[in-house]
């Protein structure tokens, strides 16, 4: 049995934690061995995050941005859609993840300008570290890889939006010195919560403030 992990962030960055209910996970029977929700599970938890949040913040959101770090499958797309209709008409699913296939090569002994961009396909890469021009420095000991942006499902926001939205929240680690991290905070932040939250016993209720977790 998993438990499943939900870190709602607001348009100022604030966070929110809520603990998710349990969903089962048997590797043996299905194909891809990194955990999926079915449908169902999918709509309870987006639904479930509404509800929290709206508890929270006294409305719910205009726009909802999911980012995961696996590819979305049918049944996770069908159930977050069916969970947010109705109720939240503009969202965005994106796929993160990392990856040290495919690089660029510089002509000088600098890696990639932090914020390069380019597409293969339809798989767009992003530099989320790298050398920083404003600094002439780069912030890091090996040859830094892209980010993968796998997937985009949702509303009509440009590419070139989520990009800014991604590059934006790589930058909002407030415990590190860092001009900015591999992962946005989202995803960063949930690895981190996941470890506290091994911790606090399944009968007790987490405190919702990322205060706590910080």
């Amino acid at each position: 049995m998993f438990t499943s992990l939900v870190q709602a962030f607001d348009e100022h960055g604030e966070g929110l934690v809520f603990r998710g209910p349990d969903f089962e996970w048997i590797p043996e029977k299905h194909e891809s061995k990194t955990p999926h929700l079915k449908m169902e599970d999918a709509l309870k938890l987006v639904q479930f995050a509404l509800t929290k949040y709206s508890m929270e913040m006294h409305q719910l959101p205009s726009r909802v941005v999911i980012h995961k770090s696996s590819r979305w499958t049918h049944e996770e797309k069908t159930g977050i859609h069916a969970g947010l209709k109705g109720r939240v008409s503009r969202y965005d699913l994106i796929a993160l993840q990392r990856q040290d296939h495919v690089r660029l090569i510089t002509t000088s002994k600098y890696p990639p300008l932090r914020g390069t961009r380019f597409q293969i396909a339809e798989l767009d890469y992003l530099y989320t570290t790298g050398f920083v021009a404003e600094l002439g420095q780069f912030h890091g000991m090996h040859v830094p890889s892209p980010l993968l942006i796998a997937d985009h499902i949702g509303s009509d926001s440009s590419r070139e939006t989520l990009v800014g939205e991604i590059l934006t929240l790589t930058k909002m680690n407030w415990n590190a010195a860092r001009l900015g991290g591999l992962l946005p905070i989202t995803l960063e932040f949930a690895r981190r919560v996941s470890d506290i939250m091994k911790e606090i016993p399944v009968d007790e209720e987490p405190q919702p403030q990322a205060k706590f977790y910080s």
